[in-house]
C-alpha cells in the first residue's frame, strides 16, 4: 500500500505501528477464545438457521438477538457473531446481567458455570419465545431447550422438544435429524 507524499516519516511510522498492534491484538483475542468454544458458536449460530419464531415476534425486531448470561468462552466467541446475518436479519449480542431481562432477546446462551438456571430465571424474564441453550448438565432439567453435549472431539446436541413447542417455537426437521430428541 503506498501512502501519499505529504505524511512525513514520523506519521508513517505511528500508522504502520497502529496497524500491527491491531492485527496483532485481534489475533491475540481470538487465539484467547478455544477452539471448542468457537466451534460450539458456530453450531449455534447453524441452529438458529433452523428455528422459527412466531411470526408477530419477527415483525417486531429487524434484528435476530442473541443473549448471554454468565462468562465463558462460548459467551466470547459468540459476541464475534455481531453483524452476521441468519435470513436477512443482522445479528446482535448483549451479554445480560442478573436480575435477567430477556426482552427483545430471540435466543439465550446460559454459561455452564451458572448456578442460579431455574425455569422461571430462563422463561419470565421478559421475551416468552426463547430458544434457550446451554453445556450445562441436565439443562433440560432446568427449562433449557438445547443442550450442547461434548463427546470426544465433537459437540452433540440434544433438543427438548416439548419446551421448545410451548415457547412457541418451529424447530426444523434437519436439525431435529441432527440432535438426541427428548420430549
Amino acid at each position: 500500500m503506498r501512502l501519499p507524499s505529504f505524511i512525513n516519516t514520523t506519521s508513517r511510522a505511528c500508522l504502520g505501528l497502529g496497524l500491527a498492534l491491531a492485527i496483532f491484538t485481534t489475533t491475540h483475542a481470538e487465539a484467547e477464545i478455544s477452539r471448542e468454544a468457537r466451534i460450539q458458536a458456530a453450531l449455534i449460530l447453524r441452529m438458529i438457521k433452523f428455528v422459527e419464531w412466531p411470526a408477530e415476534v419477527m415483525l417486531r425486531s429487524n434484528f435476530l438477538q442473541i443473549c448471554t448470561w454468565g462468562d465463558s468462552q462460548t459467551e466470547q466467541a459468540l459476541q464475534n457473531l455481531q453483524g452476521q446475518k441468519v435470513r436477512e436479519r443482522d445479528i446482535k449480542v448483549r451479554k445480560l446481567s442478573v436480575p435477567l431481562n430477556t426482552r427483545g432477546c430471540h435466543v439465550l446462551y446460559v454459561s455452564d458455570h451458572n448456578s442460579d438456571v431455574t425455569f422461571s430465571a430462563l422463561y419470565d424474564s421478559g421475551s416468552q419465545h426463547l430458544l434457550t441453550i446451554s453445556g450445562m448438565p441436565d439443562f433440560k432439567k432446568h427449562g433449557g431447550m438445547v443442550t450442547l453435549i461434548k463427546q470426544g472431539n465433537r459437540i452433540a446436541f440434544e433438543i427438548q422438544l416439548r419446551h421448545a413447542r410451548e415457547h412457541g417455537l418451529q424447530i426444523g426437521a434437519p436439525l431435529l435429524e441432527l440432535a438426541r430428541v427428548v420430549e
